[in-house]
């Protein structure tokens, strides 16, 4: 009954070496597609940088396009003081939209300043914003890397506990088996050692009875409150 109990005790902890591999996978999964994840949302904030000085850019261009409408609106108009013949009022009128128009290209050629200054810097901060996204992909590709490691490692040990679980099965019975199977579908420890008086398993007080025929070697004995198989160390 004692090579039973060994048996059984070494089956078990396969199971849960298996168990908390899988876990482990699974913590290394989550791990890996949240730095996946940062990958993504740091590649899309410089992707969004870039666009934002692409617009400012177009909307500089822009400016300064009109900016030369303007200048040769103004042109045209002086053109027509200076050579068409046209009423006192028509002159007037001339006047005063060339008077507006050089001063709306004395506030946009302002602003036209202000922006191309806030261009540079904005070039500047996307120059360094793509050496830092860089820096970043790689520290991060290099995590996925070590944990696409780690995770190798992981299934092999699976593979190498399932080699372990399948040499040691074919050396038990197929009763002491089929036990075991049956309450390893509702425990993770179906095997539980006898700890003052109680199951290590449920943690209930246990009948003195079921304790000496633990101690005994008459067959499996099982815990009257949860089934767990019984021995005691």
């Amino acid at each position: 009954m004692a090579n039973e109990i060994a048996q059984l005790l070494q089956l078990q902890s396969i199971d849960q070496q298996e168990t908390e591999a899988i876990e482990r996978i699974k913590r290394l999964e989550r791990d890996r597609a949240r730095i996946e994840e940062k990958i993504v949302e740091a590649e899309q904030a410089f992707a969004q940088q870039k666009d934002d000085l692409r617009k400012f850019e177009h909307e500089s261009l822009m400016s300064n396009l009109k900016v030369d409408e303007l200048d040769e609106n103004i042109r045209n108009y002086q053109h027509r003081l200076d050579t068409a013949i046209i009423s006192f009022k028509e002159m007037e009128d001339l006047r005063t939209k060339i008077i507006s128009e050089k001063n709306r290209i004395g506030q946009m050629e302002d602003e036209a300043l202000q922006m191309m200054d806030t261009i540079v810097k904005d070039r500047e901060a996307v120059a360094a914003a793509k050496i830092a996204l860089a820096e970043r992909q790689v520290e991060l590709k290099a995590a996925i890397a070590d944990i696409d490691g780690l995770l190798k490692q992981v299934e092999s040990s699976i593979v190498d506990l399932h080699s372990q679980r399948e040499t040691l099965t074919q050396s038990m019975s197929d009763f002491l088996l089929s036990q075991y199977q049956s309450l390893h579908r509702k425990f993770d420890d179906p095997i539980a050692v006898v700890s003052h008086m109680t199951c290590s398993g449920c943690k209930l007080k246990l009948s003195g009875s079921t304790i000496e025929r633990a101690r005994g070697s008459l067959g499996l004995v099982a815990c009257e409150h949860c089934s767990r198989i019984l021995y005691i160390e």
